[in-house]
């Protein structure tokens, strides 16, 4: 029975079970973004049913001007969200679900990647590790960080189909990746790409990432050519000085850290595996302290804070605390092995639930209209002062002219106008944003207060405003389109 694959599965999932204990209960924990991670889902839950896809500016948000958050923040867990709330659950269960599920799988890919290599306690010892790590619960019940989970559970997938020469699925895997968390893309990309070199060849890591990106251009192309229309380069979200690793947050490694790194130091072997995740947890590590200030100059503007290099801590530690566990048999592995355990429970055992909760109805979330971000840092570089109310959706501004029959959805305005005048729609424009008077596209400015303006000259006007891909983003669609077609024919083909 120990040896049956699918028996230390189910083992493994009554370990993990107590890190998603306190998501079974009512309402929701509060913590740095979860809250905000609700909210955002419910306004792009909006957006996507009513026919905006890819969904990127969320109309609810920013008091109801719009915000363009979506665009520009891993959407991912949001598009998986959007069946499971479908279903019948409401927007917290569906978040819940999500950092659990992610919480799980993280273990059970962990299990089945290590067990290419190693034996099954061996991988049981480093699904463990990875899954309870204290980081990696701390992550889920104080931060709330529900892209970075949802990346932590991709990455062992990633490495795990690597292992299989699967090139279907490597793509899949880190075109999700990017599209679950832009920064932990940019951390574990590398590290995917080390590994694949060590394990494959140059063909395979070139087809799979060059399709992986592809599959994520929709989004990746444009969060990084749209950014130039927002204020984020001028903002300055946190200071990075203040999120190093030190006595006060040291048990965000807990003690399960030394007693892998010793154990690996006293085990020693010359494996070009072992070799490799040592030193990127060694790298990680140090780059977590203070006394790597001197790069974070050139680091912080990409990854913010110098703790989440302890996201590949943890998958160095899994591999480490697998590959040394593998190298002991009969009475010491089962005794390395225990001690591994009860290691990993005494590392967790103060990060496995939230400090409150909250218990508050959906539509507590599904009419909040904050903009879901720390200081607003993709508000459009037009918006000079940040709008707060309107007494109607479209304003007259200029002239005598009179509005009716108006018509709100979340992607698209439409009214009448009578008689000459200036027309003020009170949303923030974004590129994509477009106004059609009696079916011809109209010149909108937008430089005065950040918001849609146009004129209209008849005494009778139909008028549309809605919100549609740029150039670029439909360029950015088609090369993921054709992405998916090549992964999948070479699925079919195999």
């Amino acid at each position: 029975m120990l040896k049956n694959k699918y028996f230390i599965i189910l083992v493994l999932i009554l370990f993990i079970l107590p890190g998603v204990w306190a998501l079974l209960q009512p309402g929701f924990f509060l913590s740095d973004d979860g809250e905000w991670m609700v909210i955002r889902f419910s306004a792009f839950y909006e957006n996507l049913v009513n026919g905006q896809f890819p969904v990127r500016f969320l109309s609810r948000l920013n008091n109801g001007f719009g915000y363009p958050v979506s665009n520009f923040l891993y959407p991912l867990f949001m598009y998986i969200g959007t069946p499971i709330h479908a279903l019948g659950f409401s927007f917290v269960d569906t978040i819940k679900i999500i950092l659990g599920g992610s919480l799980i799988l993280g273990g059970i890919f962990s299990f089945l990647w290590l067990r290419r290599m190693f034996g099954n306690a061996a991988s049981f010892a480093g699904a463990l590790v990875y899954s309870l790590f204290p980081y990696h619960l701390w992550d889920i019940y104080k931060r709330g960080s529900v892209g970075e989970v949802l990346a932590l559970c991709l990455v062992p997938f990633i490495l795990w189909q690597v292992e299989r020469r699967n090139l279907t699925l490597v793509s899949l895997g880190i075109g999700s990746l990017i599209v679950s968390h832009n920064t932990l893309a940019l951390l574990f990309l590398p590290v995917i790409a080390g590994y694949m070199i060590l394990n494959t060849n140059l063909k395979f890591l070139f087809l799979t990432m060059l399709l992986g990106l592809g599959l994520s251009a929709f989004f990746s192309l444009p969060a990084i050519y749209d950014l130039r229309f927002t204020v984020f380069s001028q903002v300055s979200v946190s200071n990075f000085s203040d999120y190093f690793i030190n006595q006060t947050n040291l048990s965000l490694l807990g003690l399960i850290f030394p007693a892998v790194l010793v154990f690996s130091v006293l085990l020693f072997k010359r494996n070009k595996n072992f070799l490799y995740f040592l030193l990127i947890t060694l790298v990680s590590t140090f780059l977590t302290l203070e006394m790597s200030s001197i790069f974070w100059k050139f680091i912080s503007p990409l990854v913010q804070f110098p703790f989440r290099f302890l996201s590949v801590v943890m998958l160095g530690l899994a591999f480490l605390a697998a590959f040394n566990i593998g190298k002991l048999t009969g009475r010491v592995q089962k005794t390395a092995l225990t001690i591994i355990i009860l290691l990993i429970f005494i590392s967790a055992k103060d990060f496995l639930s939230p400090s409150k909760f909250q218990n508050y109805p959906d539509s507590f979330y599904s009419t909040n209209q904050d903009t879901t971000t720390v200081k607003n840092e993709y508000m459009p570089r037009w918006v000079k002062n940040l709008p707060s109310s309107y007494s109607s959706k479209v304003e007259v501004v200029e002239g005598n002219s009179q509005v009716g029959n108006l018509t709100i959805s979340p992607n698209k305005i439409m009214f009448d106008a009578f008689s000459e005048g200036k027309i003020q729609v009170n949303t923030v424009y974004f590129p994509g944003w477009k106004v059609f008077v009696n079916g011809e596209e109209t010149e909108v400015s937008y430089e005065e207060n950040g918001l849609i303006m146009f004129d209209i000259q008849e005494e009778e006007n139909k008028i549309e405003a809605k919100f549609a891909e740029t150039n670029l983003r439909l360029f950015s669609d088609f090369i993921s389109i054709i992405s998916l077609i090549l992964v999948v024919g070479w699925l079919r083909f195999k």
